[in-house]
């Protein structure tokens, strides 16, 4: 599966991350607020399917949407799945050509230190998120052959600085790391897809695939020019 991250999407899912990781969020004006949270959100867009045997399939993300109804936590995010299925369908009747292709979440750390404590790599998914997706393909996209799934994952440098984005994958995530002033940022790729149908019972099964690339044309060029 290869995951194609248009221009128009990167903004949004830079900083909605570092929004809701720099900025305390209240429930009212007088409220205690939290920074350092999770954050969730939808990729729109569409699929082109492989003409070629073993060819790849793409998904093709244009847009994306943040789900402000969502649950945040520092460890976690609960997204509200009455809010996707009113945006998915709102969406489908006003922009026939784009469609429901993915979800993004964040990771937030509040350091290098911090994220070195967690066992395995921490811009991989966690347990939940492995899931997570499965689960949120079959209630929401059940027709959808095949979803991408993008994490952020933020964290603090003591200095400013700049790296030039650097490729990091697995036989299940693809992905890039970057360095962005006082933030270090990995943008990491996974995809879920419908298993084998039971043409009996039409019942279909969702799980988490290996071989996923991710693809920002983009990336590589604006890090460069706006950094030297």
């Amino acid at each position: 599966m290869r995951i194609i991250i248009e221009d128009n999407a990167l903004p949004l899912l830079m900083t909605s991350a570092i929004e809701a990781y720099d900025y305390e969020h209240k429930a009212h004006k007088n409220g205690k607020g939290s920074s350092q949270l999770e954050t969730y959100g939808l990729l729109w867009g569409y699929m082109i399917p492989s003409k070629t045997e073993g060819g790849q399939d793409k998904i093709v993300v244009t847009t994306c949407t943040v789900e402000t109804s969502a649950l945040r936590h520092q460890d976690w995010v609960e997204p509200n799945y009455d809010s996707i299925q009113a945006k998915k369908e709102m969406i489908e009747q006003y922009w026939p050509h784009l469609e429901l292709v993915g979800t993004f979440h964040s990771h937030p750390y509040k350091s290098l230190e911090d994220m070195k404590n967690r066992e395995g790599p921490a811009w991989k998914a966690s347990d939940g998120d492995k899931l997570h997706w499965p689960h949120i393909h079959e209630c929401i996209a059940y027709n959808q052959p095949g979803l991408a799934h993008l994490i952020i994952t933020v964290t603090q440098l003591k200095k400013k600085g700049w790296a030039y984005p650097e490729k990091q994958y697995d036989s299940f995530c693809s992905g890039y790391s970057f360095v962005a002033g006082l933030k270090k940022i990995w943008l990491t790729s996974y995809a879920t897809v419908q298993d084998v149908i039971f043409e009996q019972d039409e019942e279909k099964t969702f799980s988490v695939i290996k071989g996923v690339d991710l693809d920002i044309p983009s990336l590589q060029t604006r890090m460069l020019k706006n950094n030297i």
